[in-house]
């Protein structure tokens, strides 16, 4: 899906889809950082909104890991598919 994004964004502006993969590393780093800062959605998944881009990241955090499970487009409904 990232990837898709990337080419996407890539299409529409020459360095958009650059811009894009930045953001998207510094909310992994953020979530690396403070992973049990953002809040809870569900079943103890968490999430992260980028904020130039319409997409949230979901992931769970465990006593070992941080675990993401997926980047999607926010006006998709990421809650239907964790069910």
């Amino acid at each position: 899906m990232t990837r898709e994004a990337y080419v996407w964004y890539e299409t529409q502006l020459n360095g958009l889809g650059e811009s894009f993969i930045t953001e998207l590393d510094t909310c992994f780093k953020r979530i690396v950082k403070n992973p049990t800062f953002f809040g809870y959605i569900q079943n103890g998944f968490r999430s992260l909104t980028l904020k130039r881009f319409p997409y949230i990241i979901i992931y769970e955090v465990t006593e070992k890991q941080i675990i993401v499970f997926a980047v999607f487009h926010s006006y998709k409904d990421p809650l239907k598919r964790l069910i």
